[in-house]
């Protein structure tokens, strides 16, 4: 083991220790095997769910939204076992993200599930009430990119990939690749051929 082997070894040990005696007092729950290595902000911890085996690397930000402006959100983060999110991941809610087993988020990825209204002209900005198209689903086994943005109201079935950068606005089915700003699918995975096969995107999809 050479050097910044066993320095990386060592943070790991800290976070798991770190996990286990001081975030499991304060989080809604958290699995066996679980560590979060230095998170940049967490907020509304009692309404964090973390399943078994999940890491969390570091400048992760976790906020479940209680209040804001002048009302009460019910703001809920699930994240299911053995899943991974690289450094700087951001899940953000005032209603509820929902996240499966065995989902990998590359470096920067950020999921929300509310937007700030903005019809009302005559108020600032950070003033207006948090508006949401519906809670955000990433099924089990989907593997998000680095720096891909989820917005609410999204639903990815189980086995999708997003390409690196992608604006996620709308819902995917299972099995699908997904790329672009917006996002749309440019593979999708066929049984029968056992391969993902590219999709001719001048064609209606359903």
């Amino acid at each position: 083991m050479d050097f910044f082997d066993f320095y990386n070894f060592v943070h790991i040990m800290c976070s798991k220790i770190k996990t286990r005696f001081i975030y499991r007092l304060s989080f809604g729950s958290i699995g066996k095997g679980t560590w979060i290595k230095k998170p940049e902000q967490i907020f509304g911890a009692s309404r964090l769910y973390i399943g078994s085996g999940v890491r969390i690397e570091r400048g992760a930000i976790l906020y479940a939204v209680k209040y804001y402006s002048d009302k009460n959100y019910m703001g809920l983060i699930e994240i299911g076992k053995n899943t991974f999110a690289n450094k700087g991941f951001n899940a953000t809610s005032a209603f509820n993200i929902k996240i499966g087993n065995e989902v990998v988020f590359g470096p920067n990825v950020f999921l929300t599930d509310f937007d700030h209204g903005y019809e009302d002209i005559s108020m600032a900005r950070l003033n207006t009430d948090l508006v949401s198209k519906g809670p955000i689903f990433i099924g089990d086994r989907c593997w998000l990119g680095a720096n891909v943005f989820v917005g609410s109201g999204v639903s990815l079935g189980e086995y999708c990939v997003v390409a690196a950068n992608s604006v996620v606005t709308k819902s995917f089915p299972p099995f699908s690749v997904i790329a672009g700003s917006p996002a749309k699918v440019i593979k999708r995975y066929d049984s029968e051929q056992r391969a993902w096969v590219r999709v001719n995107n001048k064609v209606q999809l359903d």
